[in-house]
């Protein structure tokens, strides 16, 4: 018996309940969730009511746990490791994979839907294959990427989707080159992750912009060669004049549309 975080029906709201899980299938591993990241897309799956999904949906795509049972065939991770669990991974043998684009694989390795709810037995609709809202889940062996001893489960997390989204744009979806000049705009935790991918890309200038003073201090602990405080003024002027007007090479927008920056 296991807990997880339900989402039942459009009109309900997300509630703790009982589930059960069945055993991984072959190249499926169960993995005890000891940390789980909060990400918006959570939240868009109940603003959306569903976001097409099927019901009922098990929510949480950010875990970090221990590996307590793989199924047949296994062969990457064992019982007792530290893992993250990815909410994505590639085949190998699509026509994308095969031209090394990997990261635009038409068809993804995942597990089978393995918990039910309790109450009724249904089968939960796990977000992104994942379902870390939860004590346990069960997932494709590939999507369990071992990790340092050394990492804590609450930051190993962060990396499952918030980090691996914002470094990942710097450094895979828009590849920033060396001695190049970014600019981030919107300093929460993905615009951080840009910020951090880009200094690791080897950019010679890194402009963090936000209307709050913490972020933009983060942001330059985190790497920020320059801050700007949109809210004392003109980014755009502002980063002109940084780079004697010529502008940045590359810009990356981590803003929320309603919400404002985050």
């Amino acid at each position: 018996m296991t807990r997880g975080v339900v989402y039942a029906e459009p009109d309900a709201a997300p509630a703790v309940e009982e589930l059960t899980v069945d055993p991984p299938g072959p190249r499926e591993v169960l993995v005890r969730i000891v940390a789980c990241g909060l990400c918006h897309s959570d939240l868009h799956i109940v603003e959306t009511k569903g976001w097409g999904a099927r019901f009922p949906i098990l929510l949480g795509h950010e875990g970090a746990g221990v590996v307590e049972e793989v199924g047949r065939d296994v062969t990457s991770v064992a019982p007792g490791d530290r893992v993250v669990v990815a909410w994505r991974a590639p085949c190998d043998e699509c026509p994308q994979c095969r031209r090394g684009d990997r990261r635009r694989c038409s068809s993804q390795l995942r597990a089978k839907r393995r918990l039910h709810r309790t109450v009724d037995g249904a089968l939960l609709t796990p977000v992104l294959r994942c379902g870390t809202y939860a004590d346990h889940a069960v997932v494709h062996e590939t999507c369990a990427v071992k990790m340092p001893e050394e990492l804590p489960f609450e930051q190993a997390s962060l990396l499952a989707c918030g980090f691996s989204t914002g470094a990942g744009a710097a450094l895979w979806a828009t590849p920033v080159r060396e001695g190049s000049s970014v600019a981030v705009i919107g300093c929460g935790g993905v615009g951080l992750a840009v910020v951090q991918g880009a200094l690791l890309a080897g950019a010679e200038r890194i402009i963090a912009v936000d209307v709050a003073p913490e972020k933009l201090e983060h942001g330059r602990a985190l790497g920020a060669t320059d801050v700007v405080d949109a809210s004392a003024g003109d980014a755009v002027e502002a980063i002109r004049e940084l780079t004697g007007g010529r502008g940045v090479e590359f810009a990356f927008s981590a803003i929320a549309g309603e919400s404002g920056l985050v």
